[in-house]
């Protein structure tokens, strides 16, 4: 009884481990800003910084939902490496252009920002909202 308790904590920590990363990475993603969080219906523009204790590269990755279970990735975008003004940290500026919504529903966007060192991966998770495409006025007026 005491192997096979043993067996199922070893295989919960491998899942946790599988699934929320490497809790053991020699580097971590410091501070992330992705501004603005919400678009008019014409889309725009979304700048993204992140700021990692070290990595090899940064991206975007933007993904939308379609239904409950149903998300699909668009496409990602590379961030560009700058000057950190503290040597001991890596930094990464880039921006990320959001179509536009013709619908009459907002069209929630995740953004996931990921450092990668060697083959580990550090990310966080961002909501970005393109408004749905105002309602025209029923009498004809502007």
């Amino acid at each position: 009884m005491l192997k096979f308790r043993l067996l199922l904590s070893l295989a919960c920590l491998l899942l946790i481990i599988g699934c929320a990363g490497n809790p053991f990475r020699q580097f971590k993603i410091l501070r992330v800003n992705v501004e603005p969080t919400e678009l008019p219906s014409r889309g725009g523009t979304i700048s993204v910084e992140v700021e990692a204790t070290r990595g090899d590269e940064a991206k975007v990755t933007v993904v939308r939902q379609f239904g409950t279970p149903f998300a699909l990735v668009l496409f990602n975008v590379k961030l560009t490496s700058v000057t950190a003004f503290d040597l001991e940290k890596r930094r990464w500026k880039g921006s990320v252009q959001l179509p536009p919504n013709h619908g009459n529903e907002d069209i929630p966007y995740a953004l996931i920002v990921g450092v990668r060192e060697n083959d580990d991966w550090d990310e966080r998770f961002f909501e970005v909202v393109v408004k749905a495409s105002p309602k025209p006025n029923s009498d004809g007026s502007q």
